[in-house]
């Protein structure tokens, strides 16, 4: 009998041990990486590769990202891929906030140039911007620019490459939350993603329902069936249409707010100098605003 007990003892132990089905799950992603050049005349010089990483949906955006960049920093050469990276590269630095991942890498990076700049450039864009939340990449070298590139802010566009998704390009907005430390409002940077068929305000207010990113102190102000009517611009002047129905549903002091909120985020679109709303089609004259677009405000 003792030794049945032991035996079964012994059977849970290792039952307990044993990896659950979540810690055996993989998920699946691509790595974009550079073709072996005697292979890439006349063909893709940036080509894919699946890329499995273990229990991927249960970690935060920035610590994915981290995985993909060491898959793409550790791919050796195969038949016909490459590693873009020159050796001796090494991760720095990474964080996520507002749609923006911000890479900085080892000074090898620094002595990429020309098509091997661009094509290292793109891996990492295309590879980092399949992630949901990341929207466009800034690459540094030991905390540096690299000053001969068109531009800093590399998103999956600029590698003149198809990302698999229907976004026209991404935008730089100020996006303004309610700070609860003070009650009042505040802003924060974020690239929005900019979809076929959606204006530019439809994805300012998709971006002020999602909320702010990585600050615990702001907090959006917009009800979860918040939308819009129509939005146009014209002549600097962005008209608003509301519905009357869900403003009544939404308590005077926050529907002040919400409008506030909505107004000062859009006039942080390049070419709106004014906002002015409409009720069901009708102007709402007490609702307009007028300001200063912010400095480096793009659209």
């Amino acid at each position: 009998m003792r030794r049945l007990v032991i035996l079964a003892l012994a059977l849970l132990l290792l039952a307990s041990c044993a990896p659950t089905e979540k810690e055996h799950s993989y998920d699946s992603y691509t790595l974009y990486l550079a073709a072996q050049l005697e292979d890439s005349d006349g063909g893709d010089a940036i080509r894919e590769r699946d890329f499995r990483v273990k229990g991927g949906s249960a970690l935060s955006t920035a610590e994915l990202a981290e995985k993909l960049v060491t898959g793409l920093l550790s791919a050796g050469d195969e038949l016909e891929l490459r590693s873009p990276f020159p050796a001796g590269t090494s991760l720095q630095k990474l964080t996520v906030a507002g749609g923006r991942a911000n890479v900085d890498f080892s000074e090898p990076y620094a002595r990429l140039s020309g098509i091997d700049l661009s094509i290292a450039d793109a891996c990492l864009t295309l590879t980092l911007t399949q992630l949901d939340g990341i929207y466009a990449v800034h690459i540094t070298a030991n905390g540096r620019e690299l000053p001969y590139r068109q531009t800093q802010l590399l998103t999956a566009a600029d590698a003149l490459l198809s990302s698999g998704e229907d976004v026209i390009r991404p935008i730089n907005v100020s996006l303004w939350f309610l700070d609860t430390s003070t009650d009042t409002l505040r802003a924060q940077q974020q690239t929005v993603a900019l979809y076929e068929g959606q204006s530019r305000v439809s994805a300012v207010v998709d971006a002020l329902k999602r909320g702010p990113a990585g600050d615990d102190t702001l907090q959006t102000l917009l009800p979860e069936n918040f939308s819009i009517l129509s939005a146009r611009t014209e002549d600097g002047r962005c008209y608003v249409n509301l519905s009357g129905y869900l403003l009544q549903s939404i308590d005077e002091t926050l529907r002040a707010q919400i409008v506030e909120s909505l107004s000062r985020s859009i006039l942080s679109l390049s070419g709106v100098e004014e906002v002015q709303y409409l009720v069901d089609g009708e102007n709402a004259p007490q609702w307009t605003m007028t300001l200063a677009a912010p400095e480096g405000a793009a659209g």
